[in-house]
């Protein structure tokens, strides 16, 4: 049974220090969206942020999202699943058909309409948006938060 309302989520960074400040903001957004940071085995919500430049990142990934649906069958809940980053742009529905477990599949110039994703896939609705558009993702940003 997949969890189909996330309250927690988690981010993991794989690869570049692109990736690192991209996870780091969407981090940010989720928690405007009125979730909060857990631990990667307690999330309802696990976004696999990925450089694809990374030796092996898509096999990482699958790796992952095999991880992610075990701990599912294991206890019952499957956390949302969210692939982000250049493998999501590189593979997109790929993805969707390798790995039927993920909800949400979002490239790197897209990556601000997460929240929006996330709420598309509570409805059971499969999420995918690859997009280059031609607007900066960092204009469709709030401002980032001093820490």
């Amino acid at each position: 049974m997949k969890i189909r309302d996330p309250k927690t989520f988690h981010v993991k960074s794989f690869g570049c220090q692109m990736n690192v400040y991209d996870g780091a903001r969407m981090a940010e957004l989720l928690e405007a969206d009125g979730m909060h940071a857990a631990d990667a085995s307690e999330a309802d919500l696990v976004v696999l942020n990925t450089c694809h430049i990374r030796e092996k990142a898509a096999e990482k990934v699958y790796s992952d999202i095999g991880r992610l649906m075990k701990r599912g069958r294991m206890t019952g809940a499957a956390p949302m699943i969210a692939v982000a980053g250049c493998v999501a742009q590189a593979e997109g529905d790929e993805i969707t058909r390798r790995a039927p477990g993920v909800d949400v599949v979002v490239g790197p110039q897209t990556y601000h309409r997460l929240p929006e994703l996330v709420a598309k896939a509570k409805t059971g609705a499969r999420a995918l948006d690859t997009d280059m558009p031609l607007d900066s993702k960092f204009g469709a940003l709030p401002a980032r938060r001093r820490r």
